[in-house]
């Protein structure tokens, strides 16, 4: 058979098929619509028949349904109960333990019951961060620091530094004290004279805009050390490398908003470290050093406050071996039993009496709670000292200094004792790390408290602690650390 393959052949072909007109008949048309018409009926008979005779829900639901039949929220339709007798509506929420779980908002309560619930894992840890937020806004607002209550009548409150009206009468000595700092803060006679020539030619070099004054210098040419510094120029210039460069770790340290850590070692433990061995201004001061105690718990026997025992950051500690007064009287408590002559926990550091704490806080950090932290730790401090030396020596020991760092800044915080109270005394700033000009600023600070740390605290730990008082020196120590000594030594 020949087939015509050509275009007409094949379109004549295509023309000459059967087509099915069945499908397009009027009459098949009005069959699908009946169809449709028909399940459109029955659909509505069995909507109505439900609205009429409704399936009863089992019992649970019903009481459900009864106890929230005053509720606002719009109707739901019934939904099969939960197995686990712990899954409740969200209508409940405000019945969860909010210090455990997150709270549920408003919104999603009014949604009806909770229809898929998150894993454990995922509560547990919305639990941590709610705890955590909790507890972090809790941290940052003052008035919940202060104050504190224990038992015995134990307590730690604020007090104020105000030069018109100060809440609690100031001792001479503590007037004194505040006057020298005072005048620390004005710049007065903070750097030697042996800095300013090198320090005028960092300033100009670098561009700072701090300007020199005659009244900020003091003359280094007199006393002890004089003919050691006198001609030494080096000396001078060294200093004011040393200065600059902690003003420049310190800038950068604020710039990169760095955490406490990266504070204490780019910025803090160099200027603590130039203070001990760069800044002597007279003899008999290396009875003084500093050390960092970041993980030094106290002795829970002096904390008397539900709070956590808090931690600082550094100590001004006092070395009794470096005085050859007290050699004797030292290594004879040694050969009885190992000395504690502070408020730590840490056997190593109990050796050596505590002159000034410090606590440092990041750049942007919370100084209120770190005066909550230090007023902690002089409270530990000070019943220490009243257990072993006794109530009548404590009346001898005016105040206790320390120092809050916030960043660049640093200040001063002052604690006095009255009976079973630690009166936290608001902090006075002193000095910025900022500039050189500042971290000259801040060692003059620290040199004013290293002063009172070997004129005042080491002559009265030397005359009331037990196993420091020497009755050669003309110390007498008081009945209660006399019968401290006896136990101590075991006599």
């Amino acid at each position: 058979m020949d087939f015509n393959l050509s275009v007409g052949g094949v379109a004549h072909w295509l023309d000459a098929l059967p087509f099915d007109q069945a499908a397009t008949t009027p009459e098949a048309d009005r069959q699908r619509t009946r169809k449709r018409r028909a399940s459109f009926r029955r659909s509505e008979t069995r909507k109505r028949q439900r609205q009429r005779h409704p399936i009863s829900p089992p019992a649970s639901q019903v009481a459900r349904k009864a106890s929230s039949s005053n509720s606002t929220a719009p109707a739901m339709a019934p939904s099969t109960p939960k197995k686990s007798p712990g899954k409740r509506p969200a209508s409940d929420a405000p019945m969860v333990d909010t210090d455990q779980t997150p709270r549920v908002s408003k919104a999603s309560a009014s949604k009806g019951p909770v229809t898929s619930a998150p894993s454990l894992s995922s509560s547990q840890s919305d639990a941590a961060c709610s705890h955590d937020s909790k507890r972090s806004r809790r941290s940052q607002s003052p008035s919940k620091l202060f104050p504190l209550y224990g038992p015995d009548g134990h307590r730690l409150v604020r007090g104020s530094l105000g030069m018109a009206a100060p809440t609690d009468p100031l001792s001479p000595a503590l007037r004194s004290f505040l006057g020298d700092i005072n005048d620390v803060a004005g710049r007065h006679c903070i750097m030697p004279q042996r800095v300013k020539a090198a320090l005028a030619e960092h300033l100009a070099a670098s561009g700072q805009f701090d300007r020199l004054h005659e009244y900020m210098f003091f003359d280094d040419a007199t006393g002890p050390w004089s003919e050691q510094t006198r001609h030494d120029s080096r000396s001078g210039e060294e200093l004011v490398r040393r200065a600059s460069h902690i003003a420049a770790r310190s800038s950068d340290c604020s710039r990169m908003l760095s955490d406490e850590s990266a504070w204490n070692n780019l910025v803090h433990s160099p200027l603590l470290d130039m203070l001990v061995y760069d800044m002597r201004d007279g003899p008999g001061q290396d009875i003084l050093d500093f050390v960092p105690c970041t993980t030094t718990s106290i002795d829970p026997a002096y904390h008397h406050f539900p709070d956590a025992a808090s931690r600082i950051d550094y100590v001004l500690q006092l070395l009794p071996e470096r005085d050859p007064k007290i050699n004797k009287s030292y290594e004879a408590l040694a050969l009885g039993m190992a000395p504690c002559f502070n408020c730590t926990a840490d056997r190593l550091l109990q050796q050596y009496p505590l002159a000034v704490s410090i606590e440092t806080k990041r750049h942007g950090g919370n100084a209120a709670k770190g005066e909550q932290q230090l007023g902690i730790w002089h409270a530990a401090h000070w019943e220490f000292l009243a257990s072993r030396a006794g109530a009548e020596a404590i009346d001898d020991l005016d105040f206790l200094p320390g120092v809050v760092v916030q960043g660049h800044t640093w200040s001063l915080v002052i604690t006095v004792r009255r009976q079973a109270t630690t009166i936290v005394l608001c902090s006075v700033e002193f000095g910025n790390t900022s500039s050189t000009v500042g971290v000259f600023q801040v060692l003059a600070g620290l040199r004013r408290l290293r002063s009172w740390s070997i004129d005042v605290m080491w002559p009265w730990c030397t005359q009331y602690l037990p196993g420091l008082s020497n009755p050669s020196s003309g110390g007498k120590p008081t009945p209660a650390a006399a019968v401290a000594e006896e136990t101590i030594l075991g006599g």
